[in-house]
């Protein structure tokens, strides 16, 4: 990660650099996700924050448990648990019929793959 990640940023600012949504932010902070003082966080924290803490983020958003098998040295298959957790959730939470279509189809097409 490069010095941008270690800036800290508003949740309006991550979910605009990071072309998610607010409420995903949220969730996360929700979860536990560390914020400054001035509730500022930065995009390195955020990202490891749901690496490691997916398992905790399914849980708040009430979505079913997920296999994520990471170890402490290789949070890889905590990628796919990820991307998996935001798409069920947009389908759950999107206000637009365009994105939860979206998110639907992509998520079918991420259960189709082996291996990320």
């Amino acid at each position: 990660m490069g010095k941008a990640d270690e800036v800290p940023y508003t949740i309006d600012e991550i979910a605009s650099k990071l072309k998610c949504a607010r409420g995903w932010i949220q969730l996360s902070i929700d979860a536990g996700c560390p914020q400054s003082e001035e509730g500022k966080i930065r995009i390195r924290d955020f990202m490891l924050f749901q690496l490691t803490n997916i398992h905790k983020i399914r849980e708040l958003a009430g979505l079913e448990p997920i296999m994520a098998d990471a170890s402490k040295g290789d949070l890889r298959p905590n990628v796919k648990a990820i991307l998996t957790t935001q798409l069920e959730w947009l389908q759950l939470r999107s206000s637009k019929d365009s994105v939860k279509k979206a998110a639907k189809l992509v998520f079918d097409r991420l259960q189709t793959m082996s291996e990320i």
